[in-house]
């Protein structure tokens, strides 16, 4: 709980707004008026933020289809902040990119009295570094109306200046996105285990453990986290010595949205291999991966695993761990490690990563797979106008892709609905 001058010192009309779009607006179900803004406390709010900074910079989505803990939702959604009073319902998750943002008007069958009009029909997007800087003058915002008003030494601003100093250490910093990676808050997770995360953070990279550690976190097995990684680099996979190149104009500072890196890339690699119309035969992703074909297509993964990874090796070879089983999976899964080791490293120094997160990195590899596997364009020659059920099955054993992919790119287009589509536009919220 929090004192009772924090709360009243602190009282005002608050607005939030994504774009256009007021998220406060709301009807005041007593006197029936509708306003833009809301009467409550600044200080939950801001203490809600800053008690889950990292995990809201760092933690990602949990795995697609994987319902959030409990946990989770504390860092992750904004009526968390509480205290008595109603806030909308707000979804906030990292990308690596981007703050995604989700957020649902009131259920008309709620009993408050106040109940917001508002909702996205989509997530929204903004800059991480954005976030961070409007998040922060919030919270500060509220440390100096407290101290202007004589209310000092608050838990808010102790709090907030352990995150400062915090940020401000590469260590601690590092420290403390372990930790949200993994999905603790801070100083919840054992000590023993963060260090043997930043020691394997040191082998594979720190960019890749944040790959692979939200889809190896407490939540998704009763093993020991990061179990599955530390199985892989032990066993031996498939060896395979990647012949692939493009456009070096592609990089990962290309100013553009996952689904678009991942378009543009696979339209440049099909143009590269000249197969600019045709369905990918699976001998030319063997080929391009350096794979041969009676190895993998005799590879069975040993066990369930949340992830696949290639481990770099010397002269730009790589050991590959597959996990998938059915054949269009395991072309799917292919042109997801092709596009990853153009976009992500074509020198062979960094491990490849395929899981099942919703980060920036797996987005741009499902939607290259799918552009390379099934452009658009030639979808749209193939099915001639025809988007019945049967017309998009035929479509996926022309292209060699499930029927999903096909709904997926042609809801993306805007060409079908569909809600059970895959689009990195979400639906109106994420779970």
């Amino acid at each position: 709980m929090y004192g009772i001058n924090e709360i009243q010192q602190t009282m005002g009309m608050f607005g939030l707004r994504v774009g256009d779009i007021s998220l406060t607006q709301n009807e005041d179900t007593f006197s029936k008026t509708i306003r833009d803004t809301v009467f409550v406390s600044a200080y939950p709010l801001a203490a809600w933020i800053a008690s889950s900074w990292w995990r809201l910079i760092f933690e990602p989505l949990p795995p697609t289809k994987a319902k959030p803990s409990v946990d989770w939702r504390m860092a992750h959604e904004l009526t968390a902040a509480n205290q008595g009073f109603i806030w909308p319902r707000l979804i906030l998750a990292s990308d690596t990119e981007l703050i995604q943002i989700w957020s649902t008007p009131s259920k008309a069958v709620d009993q408050q009295s106040v109940r917001y009009i508002n909702g996205l029909e989509g997530s929204c997007s903004i800059n991480l570094h954005e976030f961070e800087r409007t998040a922060q003058t919030f919270i500060e915002t509220v440390i100096s109306r407290l101290n202007a008003t004589g209310v000092h030494n608050t838990s808010l601003a102790n709090l907030w200046q352990e995150v400062q100093e915090e940020r401000s250490d590469t260590y601690s910093s590092q420290y403390r996105r372990c930790e949200a990676e993994l999905g603790f808050d801070p100083d919840e997770c054992s000590e023993s285990l963060v260090e043997d995360t930043l020691n394997l953070a040191e082998q594979i990279g720190i960019k890749t453990l944040s790959e692979l550690a939200p889809a190896c976190s407490k939540d998704l097995s009763e093993a020991k986290p990061l179990s599955e990684i530390l199985k892989q680099i032990q066993e031996s996979g498939l060896t395979g010595n990647p012949d692939i190149s493009i456009d070096d104009s592609v990089s990962p500072d290309t100013p553009q949205a996952p689904w678009q890196r991942g378009n543009k890339v696979a339209s440049l690699l099909r143009d590269a291999i000249d197969i600019p119309e045709n369905s990918i035969p699976d001998d030319t992703l063997y080929d391009l991966l350096g794979l041969k074909k009676s190895e993998y297509e005799a590879w069975t993964p040993p066990r369930r695993q949340h992830i696949s990874v290639a481990v770099p090796l010397k002269e730009n070879r790589f050991n590959f761990h597959p996990r998938k089983k059915h054949p269009i999976a395991k072309r799917f899964e292919l042109a997801r490690l092709i596009g990853d080791y153009l976009f992500y490293d074509n020198r062979g120094e960094s491990w490849l990563t395929s899981t099942d997160l919703r980060t920036s990195r797996q987005k741009y590899q499902r939607a290259f797979a799918a552009e390379f596997l099934c452009p658009l364009s030639s979808l749209q020659d193939y099915l001639d106008s025809d988007y019945s059920e049967s017309a998009i099955e035929d479509a996926g054993d022309h292209f060699q892709v499930s029927s999903q992919t096909v709904e997926s790119i042609l809801a993306n287009n805007g060409l079908i609905y569909s809600p059970q589509s895959s689009s990195d536009l979400e639906a109106s919220l994420p779970y």
